[in-house]
């Protein structure tokens, strides 16, 4: 958390789970195809160099093109989700943080994608997730 951030009780944290498991899920999606698109990129790169000619993209390809415009995508979901004040901590596992004040120090509330719209979690902020404690 940046000097001075905001920090959220548990009540507020929950308030934008809803609006934080939509636009996980839109990531989750593009980060996906982001990647299935980046392999695919990596794998002709790789036969062109071993036929040594230049292909021509097979259908259902993505273009470098595309590939950007699919990773600004995700860029700008994940701008939206920190411009909440949620720390993204884990796309694809769908992971996010909420900086909280707990007995005068800061912690973070943890949530991840597919748990109940409220948060049970909590770690200290150099813990990360393996140091979860209930709430």
């Amino acid at each position: 958390m940046q000097p001075g951030g905001r920090t959220f009780s548990r009540a507020e944290a929950e308030a934008l789970l809803p609006t934080v498991d939509r636009l996980l899920a839109e990531a989750q999606v593009l980060a996906e195809r982001l990647r299935t698109a980046e392999e695919a990129a990596q794998a002709e790169h790789w036969k062109v160099r071993a036929n040594g000619h230049i292909p021509v993209a097979p259908s259902g390809h993505t273009t470098a093109a595309e590939r950007r415009k699919t990773a600004d995508q995700l860029a700008r979901l994940i701008d939206r989700l920190q411009a909440l004040g949620a720390v993204v901590r884990d796309i694809r596992g769908g992971l996010v943080d909420f900086p909280h004040q707990r007995e005068a120090r800061i912690v973070y509330l943890c949530w991840r994608r597919g748990e109940p719209y409220e948060i049970r979690f909590w770690h200290e902020v150099d813990a990360g997730f393996a140091g979860r404690q209930p709430l």
